[in-house]
């Protein structure tokens, strides 16, 4: 059985739509979801639904909302390691209006993982490690990102990254994120993440600036499917698209069914359509229900 470590955020999500007639200071009737997030998190779970035994560092609050998080990880058959600290356990809120996403987000517990939290033992037997590219921007994480990178590396794991976004990678500092990026193997940007990147603009051009520096990967072209990468080798996938009231999380399950793919197969074509697929699932559960 394929094996996998997840190291990153874990979150409670809570996904929204605004109507185009949203205003301030008006109570309006819109979709809303409270689901288990943290784009980390979000990996694990689709990994262990995809077949992978999943082990997960992370951190929460001691809370009701960590409790539950960690309850959606036992859940999955996934293997817990998570820190409980004082801080409330992180919160996202996802707006979404006229095909436009809003995030606000509280990190809270997620700052409190520390390097010495991350055990070599937990790591044995694995194949890969992902992590969270969200882990490189707070400082108390990125140590423990290295940590659990070194920890790869040294056992021989392939390692991937889904990179935060592309503002983010930006206010950071691009080449300073690529640094931080230099251990990985395999990358998933969506479009504008892999134009902070890479300096390109067409995905074609920014698929073969990337595939210089890591191995494999896929960039996410939202409704244009997906085009992946392995060393001079390419895949351009699509599926049919689904209404949804958030794409929250699509990336993070197509970064998911992507490395199980590959790991499963090694064929670039079967884990593009594997990953492809596995997102569009993701969107097709929450298509708006009727009201």
């Amino acid at each position: 059985m394929i094996r996998i470590v997840v190291l990153g955020d874990l979150n409670l999500d809570v996904l929204a739509t605004l109507p185009e007639s949203f205003s301030q200071q008006k109570e309006v009737r819109t979709p809303v979801q409270t689901v288990p997030g943290g784009s980390a998190g979000r990996f694990a779970r689709i990994a262990a639904r995809q077949g992978a035994e999943v082990t997960f560092i992370g951190c929460v609050g001691d809370d009701l909302a960590g409790e539950l998080l960690i309850r959606s990880l036992q859940d999955e058959n996934i293997r817990p390691h998570v820190k409980r600290v004082d801080s409330p356990t992180g919160t996202i809120v996802a707006l979404e209006q006229g095909g436009q996403r809003t995030m606000l987000c509280s990190r809270g517990a997620n700052d409190g993982i520390e390097a010495s939290w991350v055990k070599q033992e937990w790591f044995c037997g694995a194949q890969h490690l992902h992590v969270s590219g969200y882990a490189f921007l707070s400082p108390s994480q990125r140590e423990a990102a290295h940590r659990a990178i070194d920890i790869g590396r040294a056992l021989e794991m392939t390692i991937s990254v889904d990179p935060p976004p592309a503002d983010l990678i930006r206010a950071f500092g691009v080449s300073t994120f690529l640094q931080e990026l230099a251990p990985v193997d395999w990358l998933f940007p969506n479009l504008e993440e892999g134009r902070a990147l890479s300096g390109e603009e067409t995905p074609e051009r920014i698929a073969a600036a990337l595939a210089v520096h890591f191995s494999a990967g896929a960039l996410t072209l939202g409704e244009q499917g997906s085009l992946a990468w392995r060393g001079a080798e390419r895949d351009r996938c699509q599926v049919e698209g689904i209404e949804c009231t958030s794409s929250t999380g699509a990336g993070d399950a197509f970064a998911a069914g992507f490395v199980v793919g590959l790991l499963e197969d090694a064929a670039l074509h079967v884990a593009n359509l594997k990953a492809s697929q596995v997102a569009s699932h993701l969107l097709k559960d929450r298509e708006p229900q009727a009201r």
